[in-house]
């Protein structure tokens, strides 16, 4: 090989080192900043859990505080909690206690200001946790997070009547309402809502899946003993010493508090806590209440009063009216309808999206509304019936309650999906839509059951043991004597209780013993009190606790999830123990 020759190979092999080298020192500088930057990540999580720690304690501080205060807040926003704070945020009284964690190079500490909410039962608690790295005496970098915490205390007083609303539920406790749900429109009453959008949709800072109170503001219902509740569509009312108060949706007048605004727009005319009804029920005692669909109905000395939407006849005033805004007397002396001298005695419960209303006058029922499901129980189908007309099929039965639900046929809505159910003397009847065997007359899919007819009851149980019927969307509860629920109809989000989903077109006709033992009802306990409208039921027994069972979906339920259930479920936080719950 001659010099040349040499001179090139050597050139090429420096020029090949040359490059080896660059992409060597790439790749280890590459290597390098991965390595480094999984350092400062790993660093970065470590500081950020000793911060989550940190807010942990001060929750877990508040959470210490409240229990010595009676449930009450003793620190504030100007004074918060702090770890050398006492409960009333005063800073320094425990100087050794001055940072949660302090080894002078890092530190973590927190701060616990206003509660986010708090009652008697219940507060949630924000409290921020902060780690600071510390370099010659002074801070160079702060890690934050923030924590919250709901903690609830035990209720004084077992739920006397729980109503299963659309979307929501709602209890009378010790002279308290306690809803939990759906509230985009402030049907949960605690001065909350939001007012437009999707009227189903989930509203996770408004809509509450455990109980909140609603308000009893001065002059309204405070000091006032609550009678009885009602749950309809998107709005309730409740009966306190002889008067009505109203709450939530009132595009339709539903409220019954007069002029609406802007008629039938969502986003308008709504009230989230409770207003009082007057109008034509000023200076007369309300002994009843009842309410379906946008439509409120009250019984005012033996006289029937309803208000709201009444487009389909719902306010059964015998009027092409759309809406009354404040109460009108039911019309009376009309064929086959109530008699001018009749005595009201009871109002249909349930009814959530109906838009029918029944009645008791005199031991015998009277429906009207729509009747596209022979719904008003008179032996044939018509589009609606505009006043109360007598139900057929029960002559010589005295009746003593009633209840109804289901979807009226309207826009895009499906026909035929309503039933109306009377427990009487002669033991429980149903009638209307039997698409889901919501009869209970061991037929699914069958025919529109358009005069009232017997339910198929369980081996063991007769007519005189069933205490209470209660109405669902697609579904039916009853509790018997012996405090065991059936249910039957349709369960696509578990209403049956029964432990199983059907699917959506499916339904189940006879009824059915809702789960007891570990995963149901605790066996042992009987069922003193039942609710089942929408697509749900509930039942308080006789430990005082209450269980859930069906749709979920906002809440409503009460167990702090959004999961359907197929079988009864506690509603954790009305549970009358000792003990309380933070999670």
């Amino acid at each position: 090989m001659n010099n040349s020759d040499k001179k090139q190979t050597f050139g090429f092999s420096l020029a090949l080192t040359m490059l080896m080298s660059v992409v060597v020192l790439t790749v280890l500088f590459g290597v390098y900043r991965v390595v480094i930057a999984l350092y400062v990540n790993t660093q970065e999580s470590y500081y950020l859990k000793l911060a989550e720690e940190a807010g942990e304690a001060g929750a877990a501080y508040a959470n210490a505080c409240l229990d010595i205060n009676r449930h009450l807040q003793s620190w504030s926003s100007s004074h918060p909690l702090t770890p050398d704070s006492d409960c009333k945020g005063t800073a320094g009284v425990y100087p050794a206690n001055k940072f949660v964690f302090n080894d002078g190079h890092v530190r973590t500490t927190f701060v616990v200001g206003h509660l986010d909410y708090g009652y008697k039962h219940s507060a949630q608690i924000s409290a921020i946790g902060k780690t600071e790295l510390i370099s010659g005496g002074g801070v160079y970098r702060t890690y934050t997070t923030t924590i919250k915490k709901t903690v609830t205390w035990p209720m004084d007083g077992v739920p006397k009547k729980i109503m299963s609303g659309n979307y929501r539920t709602c209890t009378i406790i010790s002279d308290d309402i306690w809803c939990w749900g759906a509230n985009r429109y402030g049907q949960l009453g605690n001065g909350k809502s939001f007012g437009s959008g999707d009227v189903d949709a989930p509203l996770p800072d408004i809509d509450s899946p455990i109980p909140v109170r609603v308000r009893k503001d001065p002059g309204v219902l405070a000091g006032k003993k609550i009678d009885d509740l009602f749950t309809a569509q998107y709005h309730s009312c409740a009966l306190a010493e002889g008067k009505v108060y109203c709450w939530g949706y009132n595009p339709f007048g539903g409220l019954g508090i007069g002029p609406v605004s802007s008629p039938g727009v969502h986003s308008t005319a709504h009230s989230n806590v409770p207003v009082e009804v007057k109008g034509a029920l000023l200076g007369k005692t309300v002994t009843a209440i009842g309410g379906t669909g946008n439509t409120s109905c009250a019984i005012a000395e033996g006289k029937i009063y309803c208000w709201g939407f009444n487009q389909r006849g719902s306010v059964g005033a015998n009027s092409g009216q759309i809406m009354f805004d404040t109460p009108v007397q039911v019309a009376s002396g009309l064929p086959g309808g109530l008699p001018v001298g009749y005595t009201a005695t009871a109002l249909s419960s349930s009814g959530s999206r109906s838009y029918n209303m029944c009645a008791i006058a005199d031991a015998k029922a009277y429906c009207w509304g729509p009747n596209d499901a022979g719904q008003t129980g008179r032996g044939i189908t018509s589009s609606y019936v505009t006043y109360p007309t007598a139900v057929g099929g029960l002559d010589g039965i005295s009746v003593l309650s009633i209840t109804q639900d289901g979807w009226s046929q309207w826009g895009g809505n499906p026909p035929n999906y309503t039933h109306i159910c009377a427990l009487t003397s002669e033991g429980p009847y149903c009638w209307g839509s039997n698409y889901y065997g919501q009869i209970g007359d061991g037929v699914a899919g069958g025919p529109l059951v358009t005069v009232p007819k017997k339910v198929k009851l369980p081996a063991g149980v007769s007519k005189s043991d069933v205490k209470d019927i209660q109405a669902g969307l697609y579904h039916t509860c009853m509790l018997t004597s012996a405090g065991k629920v059936y249910c039957w109809g349709r369960s696509n989000k578990g209403q049956v209780g029964n432990g199983a989903f059907t699917s959506v077109n499916d339904g189940i006709p006879n009824p059915t013993p809702v789960v007891t033992g570990s995963n149901g009802i605790p066996a042992g306990e009987v069922v003193e009190k039942l609710g089942a409208g929408a697509n749900r039921g509930c039942a308080t027994v006789s430990n005082d606790r209450t269980y859930c069972w069906g749709n979920n979906s906002n809440g409503q339920i009460g167990d702090n999830t959004h999961v359907n259930r197929a079988t009864p479920t506690e509603s954790l936080f009305l549970r009358p123990a000792k003990n309380r719950y933070i999670y």
